[in-house]
């Protein structure tokens, strides 16, 4: 969608201001704590053999310019670019990147590059003329456009239905052959340890669930058996066959999950947990560190979801012989298997997590651009992966890399992998963070304690399910959705309408699952929900979004 001057110049006008409230609304400046200020002129040029530009970064706990894979990465770049390179690095805590990235945006002043972490802070600047529009340059960008045409919707998801793309999405090479493998990153955990003294079998439904939370509840009065890592009751919607608090493709059709049967069903059983005080009162405001506290000391036994690797690291730091083990979430009978939140890695990924945009202000637009498409380049995702050859990986008889032993046999390999900073390791992500190739986690994924298919098993979770067809009965259709193109309109419908909505249904959410509000008014808050907003309206945007989809599919 193209704007003339005058609504540009409105529309800078506007961020200007909402820039500057933003800034009252905070305090130290907008990038306290980064390794480096903005280029407030967001111009760096080209200078015949060298290549000077700024870019925006996460930063994940290390001091990046000091790793070996780092240092290996500029020297590739040179090497292959012709140019030295000057690059203003500008990094910002993963923890604060969303609401910095969100400042410098709306306030128009920003790096050459900037690596955007939000779908839908992208959507809202794409064609408002502040990054530049890629598509003349689509020549330029061989590698890229090459794994885009691998990936399943690779083309409807990199490149707008008008021809135009305003930033290079990171790619994800698979990390499971085509067709098999599940991916369950955020499953159950049990305090195994306590419930093997007590005779209590790891759940395979939520019934058995609730009945093995009332055991632990009486042989430890004191104790909240129940928890959940970021206050998500996901597996619970899931489990009843509901995508949650949101718009969700059901497989035929999108719809909001509150207003389903399923969604009232799941959080009248986080209620009788509630009520049995079963469910710890404090989920809706633990964080991380209180949740891993109280499963280490006894306070809580079952973690709804939490983090694949996190029973792992409790495993290994363990002094009193406690011993945790993951698990796909418990069926609910009534809806057959559990969906769980599963990621497809059985083929190049567009990961729409993540998008790098050019700064429509920087001159050396050619030359950024074509380093850009270098981060595609396999050698360089396997070099930003990997590390170096001879170093941190060698190759099996299939020529495919595998690290070197002592990173693979480390107590811990995330950690052992820091020493050369390599984007496998714990604590660094080296070049521009563009692409990377998943195997390299399966490469030195340690064992796990699982409970798969009935029994116990020690290996690493990511390969736990690796002989098992992808899809199965535990993918919830979303994994496989539409790919839908909103107008710029129908962008702020959508907000207009889903912001005080979603608010609204969190709050009651809550109050649904402690009690303070009765299931018996459920109708009466779905009423609230129509009356806030047009809920039809908006999946009615939903319906002609997958119209012009499959219709764009079709040519």
């Amino acid at each position: 969608m193209k704007f003339d001057n005058g609504e540009v110049n409105m529309r800078q006008h506007n961020r200007f201001f909402s820039f500057m409230l933003a800034i009252l609304l905070v305090s130290g400046t907008i990038l306290a704590g980064c390794s480096s200020d903005t280029n407030s002129e967001a111009n760096m040029s080209d200078s015949g053999d060298t290549l000077s530009f700024s870019v925006t970064l996460p930063s994940f706990g290390k001091k990046i310019e000091d790793s070996m894979v780092q240092k290996e990465w500029v020297a590739q770049m040179e090497s292959l670019t012709g140019k030295k390179l000057d690059i203003k690095f500008n990094y910002i805590p993963i923890s604060e990147y969303s609401d910095k990235s969100k400042l410098l945006l709306a306030s128009g002043n920003f790096t050459d590059l900037l690596l955007i972490m939000d779908k839908d802070l992208f959507n809202r600047y794409e064609a408002e003329g502040m990054f530049m529009d890629l598509s003349p340059y689509k020549d330029l960008l061989p590698n890229y456009m090459n794994l885009v045409s691998q990936a399943t919707n690779g083309e409807t998801k990199a490149i707008r239905s008008d021809g135009e793309f305003y930033g290079l999405w990171n790619i994800n090479l698979p990390r499971q052959a085509k067709d098999k493998g599940m991916g369950v990153y955020t499953p159950a955990t049990y305090r195994y340890d306590i419930m093997e003294q007590n005779g209590i079998q790891i759940p395979n439904t939520i019934d058995e669930l609730y009945e093995a939370a009332k055991k632990l509840k009486e042989r430890y009065p004191q104790s909240f058996p129940v928890n959940t890592l970021w206050s998500s009751f996901d597996p619970l919607f899931l489990a009843h066959h509901n995508g949650g608090a949101k718009i969700y493709w059901n497989g035929e059709t999108y719809v909001y999950g509150p207003m389903e049967e399923s969604h009232k069903e799941a959080l009248q059983f986080a209620n009788k947990l509630y009520a049995e005080k079963l469910l710890d009162p404090e989920v809706f405001s633990d964080k991380d560190d209180a949740v891993k506290k109280k499963i280490v000391n006894g306070t809580n036994f079952i973690l709804l979801q939490s983090w694949f690797n996190f029973a792992a690291e409790w495993n290994r730091s363990a002094t009193g012989g406690e011993k945790f083990v993951i698990s796909l979430f418990p069926d609910n009978p009534k809806y057959g298997k559990a969906w769980q939140s599963i990621n497809d890695f059985s083929t190049v990924g567009v990961d729409q997590n993540a998008v790098m945009v050019v700064n429509s202000k920087a001159k050396n637009a050619k030359n950024l651009i074509e380093l850009m498409d270098l981060q595609y380049k396999p050698e360089i995702i396997e070099m930003v992966t990997w590390g170096i050859e001879g170093t941190t990986f060698t190759r099996n008889a299939d020529g495919k890399p595998t690290f070197v032993d002592s990173i693979k046999t480390a107590a811990n390999a995330w950690e052992e992998g820091d020493k050369y900073g390599m984007r496998a390791s714990s604590s660094y992500r080296p070049g521009l963070q563009m692409a990377i190739d998943t195997m390299a986690f399966v490469d030195f994924a340690q064992n796990d304690l699982g409970f798969v298919n009935g029994n116990i098993v020690e290996k690493p979770w990511e390969t736990a399910f690796a002989d098992m067809p992808f899809p199965n009965e535990y993918t919830p259709p979303m994994v496989n959705e539409p790919f839908l193109e909103f107008t710029d309109d129908e962008r702020e419908q959508i907000t207009a309408v889903m912001s005080p909505v979603n608010t609204f249904v969190a709050e009651m959410q809550n109050k649904f699952i402690n009690g303070k509000e009765s299931f018996d008014n459920w109708a009466e808050f779905q009423d609230k929900i129509k009356k806030m907003g047009d809920i039809d309206k908006v999946l009615q945007i939903y319906d002609d979004a997958l119209k012009r989809y499959q219709d764009r599919v079709k040519k």
